[in-house]
């Protein structure tokens, strides 16, 4: 009985002896992540800076601007969750979601950007 636990045992563990990351590893990961994070982030506050830069020209449609920032919002989420599913729980997927995020924030930066000229 012992022989057959410790050989399930065995068998259960084998797939994940191979996923033990070098502490150098480990550091490249997370500087790719961080990278892509800030990069996320960066695109984020520009958009936001576009969005209050819209409503300061355009304060007769701020209650549009507001909610179309909202759906667009939802539908980035939605957008991305979908785009990045086949790196999901894989080490690629913090940085594919957020290039994602940074790309779509970018796009609808642009559009409010747009709205001001």
């Amino acid at each position: 009985m012992k022989i057959i636990n410790t050989f399930w045992i065995a068998i259960l563990l084998i797939p994940y002896a191979n996923a033990a990351f070098t502490e150098t590893e480990v550091h490249q990961l997370q500087e790719i992540n961080e990278k892509y994070i800030k990069k996320a982030e960066d695109s984020k506050a520009q958009l936001d800076k576009k969005i209050q830069e819209a409503i300061k020209n355009l304060p007769e449609q701020k209650s549009k601007i507001i909610n179309l920032n909202k759906s667009w919002n939802n539908t980035i989420e939605k957008k991305c969750e979908l785009f990045i599913f086949e790196s999901l729980n894989t080490d690629a997927e913090i940085a594919m979601i957020n290039e994602c995020l940074a790309n779509e924030y970018l796009s609808e930066a642009k559009f409010f950007e747009r709205l001001n000229y």
